[in-house]
């Protein structure tokens, strides 16, 4: 998978300051994975990387997480990452910053709030920075299409802010796309500088992973598609369902 993540980078270009990097991908495949892969590499490189979850209650975020190779809690107790816990639990670790039964009224100040906090406490001003959001579908299905845009509004006037106070920092959103209409995942592709698009398709011997890069900012940018194909393992003899 490195030499896909590379390949993957490759193609995307350099980040410019504040950029977004779409990952959506659909209920049959495991795009968000890339995206985490892509979170690993940043943080070996020596970024800093703050994590919104608002998808699962942190144990099993974390859990999913190491699937993809990322060890959240190894990474945050080593100072190399922080993690806005937006999911409505208390958790204790010094790196968890909590989010508790907020309602839209309040979310959106309380969650900038946090991250400047995370700013100081860290002293991010000289390291780069990414931000990742996981996930926009679950946004969606908490607060709704109207509040979601309202977020994101907030979240490019805060970007320009920090771009003008020095820092170096990008993001990454991640949807399930199957999640949110039609119209709101078009939405996500306008506002965001790079998109990778991955759709899962199981066929009766592998199962294809299509990932299609559809949007960057250089000029010699062209989309892409790549393609991985995984065969199917045959059971043994007798197996039994």
């Amino acid at each position: 998978m490195v030499a896909e993540i590379k390949v993957i980078k490759g193609y995307l270009g350099e980040m410019i300051p504040a950029g977004i990097l779409l990952i959506s991908y659909d209920q049959h495949s495991l795009g968000w994975r890339l995206g985490v892969r892509l979170l690993k590499e940043e943080i070996e490189n020596g970024a800093f990387v703050i994590m919104t979850n608002v998808a699962l209650p942190l144990r099993k975020f974390c859990a999913r997480m190491r699937t993809a190779g990322l060890d959240v809690m190894k990474e945050g107790e080593r100072g190399n990452l922080a993690v806005i816990n937006a999911f409505g639990e208390k958790r204790k670790n010094s790196f968890v910053y909590n989010m508790e039964k907020v309602d839209e009224s309040v979310f959106i100040p309380k969650y900038f709030e946090i991250k400047q906090q995370i700013l100081r406490d860290y002293n991010l001003s000289a390291r780069k920075i990414v931000h990742v959001f996981a996930t926009l579908d679950m946004l969606y299905e908490h607060f709704g299409e109207s509040f979601v845009k309202s977020f994101l509004r907030a979240q490019l006037i805060d970007d320009e802010k920090m771009v003008d106070g020095g820092y170096s920092f990008w993001s990454m959103f991640i949807v399930n796309r199957d999640v949110v209409p039609d119209d709101l995942h078009s939405w996500f592709v306008s506002l965001s500088d790079y998109v990778i698009l991955t759709r899962g398709i199981l066929k009766e011997d592998e199962f294809i992973e299509n990932i299609a890069i559809l949007k960057g900012t250089s000029e010699d940018f062209m989309p892409v598609v790549l393609q991985m194909k995984m065969p199917v393992t045959q059971v043994p003899s007798g197996f039994v369902l």
